[in-house]
């Protein structure tokens, strides 16, 4: 048994990325929505009107780990286009986090 613990997870850097990145667009996206935003992603929009900000993690959680599953599938044989699929994510999701945060500072400081 102890050789599968000690087995290394396939792209563990970039998969960390891509958590602590979809982590923190989950908390962006908790604050620009006390701050009265809304959702562009319709199936998003959906889970938040139907179950909220709790049931929302829980679709971003199932979304995160379904790519990250789909990503140590696929690796042994494409590795280039897991890496690829996680390392597009995390840039993806950061210039979106980016783009917000831009909103975001430019709300705030029109409100006051």
């Amino acid at each position: 048994m102890a050789p599968i613990l000690n087995r290394k997870l396939f792209l563990e850097e970039e998969t960390a990325v891509f958590i602590l990145v979809n982590f923190a667009d989950l908390i962006l996206t908790g604050v620009a929505f006390y701050l009265g935003a809304t959702e562009a992603n319709p199936a998003a929009n959906w889970v938040i009107r139907r179950f909220g900000l709790m049931g929302m993690s829980f679709y971003k959680f199932a979304l995160v780990t379904a790519v990250i599953l789909i990503c140590q599938f696929i690796y042994p044989t494409h590795p280039k286009i897991a890496r690829g699929i996680l390392v597009a994510g995390s840039v993806g999701y950061a210039i979106l986090m980016m783009y917000v945060l831009v909103k975001l500072f430019t709300h705030v400081i029109v409100t006051f």
